[in-house]
C-alpha cells in the first residue's frame, strides 16, 4: 500500500530522516515509536505531501506521491500532534465543514457527519462547542475529521498525548476499529501502547528504523541481550567467582545489599536462569530472588539505542 525507499530529508544541514525504508500493507495498523526529533512526524508530513523528500520516494499503492500531490491528498486523512479544531464551532458543524472541504457535495455531506458521528462515539457531544470537550473527546473529532471521506489511508501523529489511562483504553479501541477499512500509520513515543493496538511497529532513531516487526518479533530482537537480577544470602567473593563461572554471563554489578545479603546483575544471551540457580546452590548460596530487568518492550529499546549513541529525549 505504501513504500518508503531511501528516503532522506534535510532541514538545512540537519539531517532528520536518514535512507528510511519500509512497507506499510493494505488494511493494517502501523506504528512509529521513537524518541523526540526521532523523525516520526517528518515521515508523516513527508506520506502526506506536506513536505517533500531531500532524496529518495515515496509510494501510494505504486505512484510516487511527488508526481499528483493533490490526488494524493484526497486519499488521505491526517491527524497532526495538535488537532486542528474550531474552538467556537460545535461538532457536528466542524464535521459538516470537515466534509465539505474534502469535496462531498451538500446532499451527501449530512450522512456521511451523522454516520461518522455514531461511528466515533461523539453522540453525547455532536451539539458542545470544541473549546468545551474533554482531550479525549477532541482527539476523537479530530479523527473523525480524518475519516469523514473515507480515505484508503489514515495518518495519526501522537494521537495519545495527554491523555488518561482510561482516555488511552477508550482512544486505542477507537483506532483499532479502523483495522481493514483503513490503512492506518500512527506515531507515538509510548511503545507499549502502540504495540498493544498495531500489528506492525517500526523503531525510529535519528531518523532511521532501528527495527521492526510484530510484538512477538520485536521482543525477540530487542532481547538478544538482556539483564537478570538475583538477590543472594552468602559471601560476596563466593557469589561472584559462581557467577563467572557460568557461560554467556557477564557480571555488571555486584554490591551488598544487607548483612550477608548480595545483590547482583548479569548481562546475558538466552535464558541462563536455570543455570544461574545452579551455580548459586553448588556454591553453597542462598537465592532469595531472581528475574528479568528491562523486561519492558520499551526499555529494551531505550537500552538498544541508548548503547548506539542515540540523542536523549
Amino acid at each position: 500500500m505504501i513504500r518508503f525507499d531511501s528516503v532522506t530529508k534535510y532541514f538545512g544541514t540537519k539531517r532528520a530522516l536518514s535512507g528510511l525504508s519500509f512497507e506499510v500493507r493494505r488494511g493494517e495498523i502501523l506504528g512509529l515509536v521513537g524518541r523526540n526529533a526521532a523523525g516520526k512526524t517528518t515521515t508523516l508530513n513527508i506520506l502526506s505531501g506536506q513536505l517533500l523528500p531531500s532524496t529518495g520516494e515515496v509510494y501510494l499503492e505504486g505512484e510516487r506521491v511527488t508526481e499528483r500531490p493533490q490526488a494524493l491528498r484526497s486519499r488521505i486523512g491526517f491527524l497532526p500532534e495538535m488537532p486542528p479544531l474550531y474552538r467556537e464551532m460545535t461538532v457536528r458543524a466542524y464535521l459538516l465543514f470537515a466534509a465539505q472541504i474534502r469535496g462531498l457535495s451538500a446532499a451527501e455531506a449530512p450522512g456521511r457527519v451523522a454516520e461518522t458521528i455514531a461511528t466515533m462515539g461523539l453522540e453525547e457531544v455532536a451539539s458542545d462547542r470544541l473549546g468545551d470537550l474533554s482531550r479525549g473527546f477532541q482527539q476523537r473529532v479530530g479523527i473523525a475529521q480524518a475519516v469523514i471521506h473515507k480515505p484508503p489511508v489514515v495518518l495519526l501523529d501522537e494521537p495519545m498525548a495527554g491523555l488518561d489511562p482510561l482516555q488511552i483504553v477508550q482512544l486505542r479501541e477507537l483506532i483499532g476499529s479502523l483495522r481493514g477499512g483503513h490503512t492506518v500509520i500512527l506515531s507515538s513515543h509510548l511503545l507499549p501502547e502502540i504495540a498493544n493496538v498495531c500489528d506492525r511497529v517500526v523503531l525510529m532513531d535519528q531518523g532511521a528504523v532501528r527495527a521492526i516487526g510484530t510484538e512477538a518479533e520485536l521482543r525477540g530482537i530487542l532481547a538478544a541481550e538482556r539483564r537478570i537480577a538475583l538477590l543472594v544470602r552468602g559471601d560476596r567473593a563466593v557469589l561472584k567467582k559462581a557467577l563467572e563461572g557460568v557461560k554467556g554471563v557477564e557480571v555488571e554489578s555486584l554490591r551488598e545489599q544487607g548483612r550477608n545479603l548480595q545483590r547482583a546483575t548479569v548481562k546475558c544471551r538466552g535464558d541462563p536462569r536455570e543455570a544461574l540457580s545452579h551455580a548459586c546452590m553448588e556454591a553453597g548460596l542462598g537465592l532469595l530472588e531472581i528475574k528479568w530487568e528491562e523486561d519492558g518492550l520499551e526499555a529494551l529499546f531505550l537500552q538498544m539505542i541508548g548503547a548506539e549513541g542515540g540523542t536523549a529525549a
